[in-house]
Parts: structure tokens; sequence; C-alpha cells
């Protein structure tokens, strides 16, 4: 019931994260320790910890350290969007292109040694790929997601022309869905990806888009890996 457990949500959704990143197998889940925003227009955009008005310099600081210890070839993060508009995805997308770039300078000393990331990626929603979602919703009998039959009205589906990296990731799919699940307070059973039946997620849905939109080092575009040119001595 949502009297009991609106005051514990921030828990469970810890919770709920932690399951699924084991059920991906994720070793690492770091929590920085702010607060939900809500939607664009929600009271809760104006609490003291949201994450949305929470300094950027604080939360530089604080990637930039995770970076320098990590050392990742790739990063991936939320477009300017924010994927959908969510306050704090477009935070979490400025704070990650300032980490990213801060990162590989001399600033930040207590941040730990100077890495340069390679890549850096937006995961995104094809046009083709969203109509084909819509199309196989609705002939399995399920309401068109989004409220819209055509997926190139869809304000966070991306043009085709821009995606730069489709990953193959069958093997992934079911594992997928069941992480989705993980989410209990967030995902019912008529979620998308969730209602649809798993031959057609397996058969339709195993590739994950990506636009590339930073990278120092040369690529060949399009790619089918988000670690295309990456090699030992990248740093």
């Amino acid at each position: 019931p949502e009297e009991t457990t609106r005051p514990r949500l921030a828990e469970i959704r810890v919770d709920e994260l932690r399951a699924a990143a084991a059920i991906l197998g994720i070793g690492e889940v770091t929590f920085l320790g702010y607060g939900d925003s809500g939607m664009a227009g929600a009271d809760t955009n104006d609490l003291p910890n949201a994450f949305w008005r929470t300094s950027l310099d604080d939360v530089v600081t604080k990637l930039v350290g995770h970076i320098r210890r990590i050392k990742p070839h790739v990063v991936v993060t939320y477009d300017a969007n924010g994927g959908y508009g969510h306050p704090d995805h477009i935070q979490a997308h400025r704070a990650t292109l300032l980490a990213v770039e801060a990162a590989r300078t001399k600033i930040l000393p207590d941040a730990g040694t100077p890495w340069t990331v390679s890549k850096l990626y937006y995961p995104v929603f094809a046009v083709s790929s969203a109509q084909r979602f819509i199309d196989t919703l609705v002939a399995e009998g399920h309401p068109a997601p989004f409220g819209q039959t055509d997926a190139s009205k869809l304000p966070f589906a991306l043009d085709d022309a821009w995606i730069t990296t489709a990953v193959n990731c069958r093997d992934g799919v079911l594992r997928k869905r069941a992480a989705m699940r993980a989410h209990h307070s967030q995902i019912n059973d008529e979620f998308p990806l969730v209602a649809m039946s798993e031959a057609a997620a397996l058969a339709d849905f195993s590739d994950e888009y990506f636009h590339l939109a930073m990278t120092r080092i040369p690529v060949s575009l399009p790619e089918t890996d988000l670690f295309a040119g990456i090699d030992d001595k990248a740093s």
C-alpha cells in the first residue's frame, strides 16, 4: 500500500537497484546520496536534498574521484534531455559531461591521478526500433505505449541517422527483463518491455542503440561494440 511504502521508498528503491544489479552481474553499485527530484514540475523538485538542486561542483568532484579510481575507457550517460525529461537525468547528463572532461586534467588533485575516458555515449531509442516496439505491443493486444502509434512523433526517439552504435544484446534480453521486474515499486506487468511476449523481445528487441557523443580515439562508424577501437594502451 502506498501509505506504508511511500515513507520507505528511498530504501525500497536502493534494495531494488541492488537486486537488479545482481541479476545483471554488476559487481559494484555506488550511491552518491542525493534525493529523487521527481518529474519536472513536481513539488519534490524544490526539496533541499533533490539531486536537481545539488551544486554541480559537489557532484562533479565525486564523479571525478570515481572515474579516476575505476579508470573506465567508456562512459555511458543520459543525453541532454535526460532520456525523457526527468530533472535528475538531465542533472546526471550535465555532471557526467563535466566530470569526464575534468578527470583528464590536473584540477581536483585530491580526487586522484588524472584519467582520460576514451569514449562517451548516450543510450538512445531509435525511431525504427520504437516503431517496431509500438507495433508489436499493439499486435499482441496491449495499448500503444507512450499513447502514440507513430514513433516519429515521440520526443525521446532519435532519428536513425544519428545512431552510431548498435550492440546485439540477445544473450542478455531476458536478464534485462528480469532486472526491470526487480524494480517492483516502479514497474508492473503492464510495463511495455515486460508486457510483450518473450518471443517478441528476443526476436525484435535484442539490439541496444547508442549515439557516440565524444571520442578521443579514431573510430569507424557505425559500430557494433562500445569498446571498438580501444586497446590495452588506452588511458
